[in-house]
């Protein structure tokens, strides 16, 4: 057995992984957001650490060794999104990619954000 194999890095992994949470969520064969809901950890707003870092709203889909996550930023102190990334992170790595406009997880995460109106 020969335990020298390198594993693969959270950079060499992403695209496959957001393209797997893509697939899940027009595979649901409930309504989109019970099921994007219902299998998501958290949803939370995280403060600005400073400028460089700013304030982001969290859609938490996996916690522990990967984990998981998308991070909405919007624009100014309004609930219009600017961007949103998509972070995939295991133990001292991570990688993130921007999400599509026209992708359903953006659909996804407009749909929680929506819910902060309410």
């Amino acid at each position: 057995m020969n335990n020298t194999q390198k594993q693969p890095t959270c950079k060499e992994l992403i695209n496959e992984k957001f393209n797997q949470v893509e697939q899940d969520y027009k595979e649901a064969s409930e309504d989109l957001f019970d099921y994007a809901n219902s299998t998501a950890l958290s949803w939370d707003y995280v403060e600005a650490e400073d400028e460089k870092n700013p304030a982001y709203y969290r859609l938490q889909l996996s916690w522990g060794g990967p984990s998981d996550e998308f991070r909405i930023y919007t624009i100014g102190d309004t609930l219009d999104i600017d961007c949103i990334d998509y972070h995939y992170m295991d133990w001292f790595d991570g990688a993130s990619i921007r999400v599509p406009y026209n992708s359903t997880s953006w659909d996804v995460c407009q749909m929680f954000l929506d819910c902060e109106v309410a």
